[in-house]
């Protein structure tokens, strides 16, 4: 699944094929557009626009339905429709429940 947040910024969300699709709460679209506007995530995104890419954001979730890991990349117009894993990012980790480690 994937969400347009602004012009330049993607969310996808990421699920195992085992798993139905469903849309992301709402509680994880705000927290993924918090991360999009965070001060540390500004300059990624300043020189991503000044490369003419866009940045992608995926969340990859379990089996179970829990986020597992960020992905946040650059990536050309077209890598970022066609889903390719390309650019470089930062890979934050999600352990455990919601407040947890």
């Amino acid at each position: 699944m994937e969400i347009r947040y602004r012009q330049g910024i993607v969310f996808r969300i990421r699920r195992p094929s085992n798993v139905p699709r469903r849309h992301p709460s709402k509680a994880m679209t705000q927290a993924l557009r918090h991360l999009a506007e965070s001060d540390e995530m500004r300059p990624f995104v300043a020189e991503a626009r000044a490369r003419r890419r866009n940045v992608v954001v995926e969340v990859f979730h379990s089996s179970d339905g829990h986020p597992l890991l960020i992905h946040v990349a650059a990536a050309s117009g077209r890598q970022a429709k066609e889903g390719a894993h390309a650019g470089t990012g930062t890979i934050l980790a999600f352990r455990g429940q919601a407040g947890r480690p």
